[in-house]
C-alpha cells in the first residue's frame, strides 16, 4: 500500500473514531441527563461510561494528525495553499477550542457535582451545565459535518 492509500485509510479511521466517540458521548449524558437530579448513584455509572469514549477521541485524533501529514506527504504539500485546506485547518482549530473552552470544563465541572453529595445549588448548576455541554457537543457535530463535506467536495 502507498502513501496515500495508508494515509486516507487511517484518515477515515480517524474521523470514524472521533465522530463515534462524540455520538457516543452524546447519547450517553442524554442518559446521564435522565437520572438526573434523582439517582445520582446511576447517573455516575453513566458517566463512567461516557469517559470511557475519550479514548476513541483521542486515538481518532491522533489518527487523524498523523495520517495528515502522511496525506500532506503524498500530495507534496502542495494543498496547503488551497482555500478548502486552510479553512478545514480553521475548522479544526475550533474544534479544539471547542474541547478545551466549552466541553472539558463542563465534563470537569459534572464530575466533581456527581461524586459530592447533591445540594439546591447543584440542582441548577446541573441545568447550567446540560445546556453547556449541549451546546458544546452541537458545535462539534457542526464542525465534523463541515470538515467532512470539505474533504469530500474539496470547494475550490
Amino acid at each position: 500500500m502507498n502513501l496515500f492509500s495508508s494515509g486516507l485509510v487511517l484518515h477515515i479511521i480517524g474521523i470514524a473514531l472521533i465522530s463515534g466517540g462524540t455520538l457516543g458521548h452524546f447519547i450517553t449524558l442524554r442518559q446521564l441527563w435522565g437520572y438526573l437530579p434523582g439517582e445520582n448513584q446511576k447517573a455516575t455509572v453513566v458517566f463512567k461510561i461516557s469517559s470511557a469514549y475519550d479514548w476513541f477521541l483521542r486515538i481518532g485524533g491522533g489518527l487523524l494528525f498523523a495520517s495528515g501529514f502522511m496525506l500532506l506527504r503524498a500530495y507534496q504539500f502542495g494543498v496547503t495553499k488551497q482555500f478548502w485546506f486552510e479553512f478545514k485547518m480553521g475548522l479544526i482549530v475550533l474544534m479544539v477550542l471547542n474541547i478545551i473552552l466549552i466541553g472539558a470544563p463542563g465534563v470537569k465541572k459534572l464530575q466533581a457535582l456527581l461524586f459530592n453529595q447533591p445540594t439546591v445549588t447543584d440542582m441548577l448548576q446541573y441545568t447550567a451545565l446540560k445546556k453547556r455541554i449541549g451546546i458544546f457537543h452541537i458545535g462539534q457535530f457542526l464542525i465534523l459535518l463541515l470538515i467532512f463535506i470539505l474533504g469530500v467536495f474539496k470547494f475550490q
